[in-house]
């Protein structure tokens, strides 16, 4: 076999991403696009397309409870006794790879989510199973990648100086071509749907009641309390997120499919970004306020969170929680805050976001970077072992893909991840959307439900119903 290098071809015409997935990756078993889709965000301006397809494609899901990481390519399918990150560390990086020259952010490599329950092995405890595998990954040899910001798209493979290659590089610039600029009009996917809630609003309240009592006995100081809706509805996957990407643009969205299950996110929050040399990046976000109806309504609202002692505290929590996680692999002194209490807004909420970033020493990984992290504070609480377990006894279910993380790791050993929130999970008959918020000693569980029902906004749209009162 020939050494294997990364081909770069760039397209001397602009690709709408939207078109480019539909036409190329819709119909494929196991696709992704990590989609940024706000615009405007100097950040993340970049879109990755695929699917499995390509000769040095693999599926991967693994299971917590089994202990097991299950690999399928072709029509093969093995199974490992090992835990996921041990496999992961092992798998990530790929020496064998040419891929100077390269200046994309990913250059190929691993495309997938963790799910929550993967802090068994982060030392969390092992309590709900998840009805989705808890990981699910699929290795990308070939992807379009197209930047939102310069206008510029590329086409990006492991070549092994093949003629399969060279095709492929040349089918896929002509079906590109001719693909039609306009895009056809988006329609909610489905008629009305009844939303289910794990905890209904009496339930949920009492469980606000039960973190704060939880917090005056000294066991925690913050308590990411989450809830699960879920609707017996068929939805188009496509669709659904034609719609999504529309209602609520997010700098971190995305639809990743894995056979009979799509994940469809609006996620606005980095988890975790390790470039190929070593700097970490992680953007919490803590503090939830929703648009207004009018400019001055909005302005208000805006002003409100940035001023917000009981939010800010919130934040500054996590903010806490992410340092010293990062410490636990950076190279000492270089852990820094580099924005504080920042408000971001969105289509549908305004958020209160700091930056974290750190060095990583020369004896750790950018995936020992995300065992270390996860499951993200943002999402768990603090102190993150203990309020772990809090949480164990006090929801009644698995968090499943919600509360993980989504994104690449890429070949040359960099990753970035977001958080799982914003997020409907789709199966046959089935959408799951997650929500939740940090309860801390001075929270009113009232509002603290009403919040849950602003981040279901986009689940809100799509399925025309209501939150449950």
């Amino acid at each position: 076999m020939s050494p294997l290098r990364l081909r770069v071809d760039a397209l001397d015409f602009s690709v709408d991403a939207e078109a480019a997935f539909a036409a190329c990756f819709r119909d494929s078993p196991h696709a992704f696009w990590l989609d940024s889709s706000r615009p405007g965000d100097s950040r993340a301006h970049w879109s990755f397309l695929g699917d499995a397809s390509g000769p040095y494609a693999r599926v991967v899901t693994a299971d917590v409870w089994a202990g097991t990481v299950t690999e399928r390519s072709g029509g093969d399918t093995w199974t490992k006794q090992e835990p996921f990150f041990d496999w992961l560390a092992r798998e990530h990086r790929r020496d064998d790879v040419d891929v100077s020259g390269v200046d994309l952010p990913f250059r190929l490599g691993w495309v997938g989510y963790l799910g929550y329950e993967l802090k068994a092995e982060c030392g969390g405890a092992r309590v709900h199973r998840s009805p989705d595998p808890d990981a699910a990954l699929l290795f990308a040899d070939r992807m379009l990648a197209v930047d939102t910001a310069g206008g510029r798209a590329y086409l990006a493979a492991l070549d092994d100086g093949s003629a399969e290659v060279s095709a492929w590089f040349a089918g896929m610039r002509r079906r590109l071509a001719s693909l039609e600029r306009s895009a056809p009009a988006v329609t909610r996917p489905s008629g009305r749907a009844r939303l289910r809630l794990r905890h209904g609003r009496a339930a949920y309240l009492a469980l606000v009641e039960r973190c704060q009592d939880a917090i005056a006995a000294g066991d925690t100081y913050e308590v990411c309390l989450t809830n699960l809706a879920e609707a017996s509805v068929d939805l188009d996957p496509w669709e659904a997120y034609r719609f999504l990407r529309r209602a609520a643009p997010a700098p971190y969205a995305g639809y990743l499919r894995f056979g009979d299950r799509t994940v469809l996110s609006t996620s606005p929050e980095r988890f975790l970004a390790v470039s190929a040399a070593g700097v970490a990046e992680s953007r919490p976000i803590k503090g939830t306020r929703p648009r207004g109806s009018d400019v001055a309504e909005d302005a208000g609202l805006a002003a409100e969170l940035a001023a917000s002692s009981k939010d800010r505290a919130e934040n500054l929590m996590i903010v806490d929680l992410v340092r010293n996680d990062l410490a636990r692999v950076a190279r000492p002194g270089s852990v820094e805050v580099t924005g504080l209490f920042d408000v971001e807004s969105y289509a549908t909420v305004h958020q209160l976001v700091s930056t974290v970033r750190a060095r990583l020493r020369a004896d750790r990984s950018a995936i020992d970077c995300v065992r270390a992290a996860f499951p993200g504070g943002s999402m768990t609480g603090a102190p993150k072992l203990r309020t772990m377990e809090i949480l164990d006894e006090l929801e009644a279910g698995a968090r499943g893909v919600y509360s993980g993380v989504f994104g690449w790791f890429g070949i040359d050993g960099a990753l970035d991840l977001a958080m799982v929130i914003r997020t409907v999970v789709l199966s046959p008959g089935s959408v799951r959307y997650g929500v939740g918020g940090a309860i801390v000693a001075d929270s009113d569980p009232a509002a603290e439900y009403e919040e849950t029902a602003v981040k279901a906004t986009p689940l809100l749209r799509l399925l025309d119903t209501t939150f449950p009162r």
